[in-house]
């Protein structure tokens, strides 16, 4: 059964794929951490795709399979490790040069929106000449990124572009967190991180406990702060060289940090399942945050075993690769292409396979079409911004392409 507090049109949310090569930063080494392109992250991407997909397309899933909800943590959590990563790798820039910070904030920006924004707006201009009156309505609010807000103003979800909240999240978060990391002492990082997690989980507590909107607890940044902190602390264990000695561990000590994970992953499933008013509801990203940190911990790690070789599988890989695109596009596929599959019988209790198969179907084509076609070029030019930017003075600090 559906929980009161999750929409139907609304559990997505989607990390660009992104790459990163880190740097020691602060009290670590002030040297480069080798961090190659690791497929099996592209896997993880593609589970959780599918996992919204799967919500999306009304599939009945019992309860303890419902990954919707998860997805949208795992992708808060990547995007807190990549972005910290990526600010660090400024920092240090920032340190060399001692000036240009406006030029580096800039570049940051600019990337990030030559990453989302493509296939985003190309989405919103298409649905408006398409007739879809949601998108013509509320233009605005959603070009500049505000759609978490209107649907706070509203009160209530518009289904048709109810899943750009999880964008105009991230958005904010690349506004905000620049300006965490770099005023940040590195010294007090952690603790930053810690306070960042508990004021996630209490502002979530406190929307429970005063019966505030369901909504506002769900869409806003300040109840997702404890999602990117704890992929933000996942980044700092990788520059503190904690990931590399992981495989190191005694395995009781491996066993039991996986029993911890499986447990607040089985933890966080039935939390979904109490009533809308249980104060205990506001736990259930925090606990799902702590078992995404996990499967990253381990996808980093380097481990070797049938877990990376599964999640490495190359068409589990390209789905992942074409994952922001199966976001953006997806609900435009069900909105416009279901209301004519209905004339031929199709519905969601009539050949309800067939349905489905032409809905992802037709998903996957205008995805892996976007990937190619639009989003490959606008990553290939903000590689080359990146490339033709001024070099830092130390020859072992090499320009990365987040």
């Amino acid at each position: 059964m559906r929980p009161a507090y999750l929409p139907t049109m609304s559990s997505a949310v989607l990390s660009p794929a992104i790459s990163a090569a880190g740097h020691r930063v602060g009290s670590f080494e002030r040297s480069r951490i080798k961090s190659p392109y690791q497929p099996h992250l592209d896997g993880l991407r593609a589970l959780a795709i599918m996992g919204v997909l799967m919500e999306h397309l009304g599939v009945t899933m019992p309860s303890m399979l419902r990954f919707g909800p998860l997805s949208v943590r795992f992708f808060f959590v990547l995007t807190g490790y990549f972005i910290t990563l990526s600010l660090w790798r400024m920092k240090d820039e920032l340190i060399e040069n001692a000036d240009g910070l406006m030029e580096h904030l800039g570049r940051f920006y600019l990337s990030r929106l030559l990453r989302i924004g493509p296939p985003f707006y190309l989405a919103l201009i298409v649905g408006a000449l398409l007739g879809v009156q949601e998108i013509r309505s509320n233009f605005l609010w959603l070009a500049t990124f505000q759609a978490n807000h209107y649907i706070v103003y509203l009160g209530y979800w518009p289904n048709a572009i109810s899943h750009f909240w999880s964008l105009a999240v991230q958005e904010q978060f690349y506004i905000l967190w620049p300006l965490v990391v770099l005023a940040l002492p590195k010294r007090s990082f952690v603790l930053a991180m810690v306070i960042f997690i508990f004021f996630g989980l209490g502002f979530r507590i406190y929307c429970i406990s005063t019966n505030t909107s369901t909504i506002i607890r769900w869409v806003t940044l300040l109840g997702c702060f404890d999602s990117f902190a704890t992929g933000a602390l996942v980044a700092y264990l990788g520059q503190s060289f904690f990931l590399e000695k992981i495989k190191s561990l005694p395995h009781v000590v491996l066993s039991a940090m996986t029993l911890i994970a499986f447990s607040c992953f089985f933890l966080g499933r039935a939390l979904m399942t109490l009533p809308e008013g249980n104060i205990w509801l506001g736990f259930t990203e925090t606990v799902d945050a702590i078992f995404l940190a996990w499967l990253l911990i381990v996808s980093l790690s380097g481990i070797k075993n049938r877990y990376s070789r599964m999640l490495s599988w190359k068409p589990l890989v390209y789905l992942g690769r074409i994952s922001y695109g199966i976001y953006v596009y997806h609900v435009f596929v069900i909105i416009l292409i279901s209301p004519l599959l209905l004339s031929f019988g199709l519905s969601e209790n009539h050949y309800a396979l067939i349905r489905l198969a032409i809905l992802v179907s037709l998903t996957l084509i205008m995805a892996s079409l976007s990937w190619h076609f639009m989003e490959k070029p606008f990553l290939a030019w903000k590689s080359s911004l990146s490339l033709h930017r001024k070099q830092p003075s130390l020859g072992h600090l090499q320009p990365s392409s987040v």
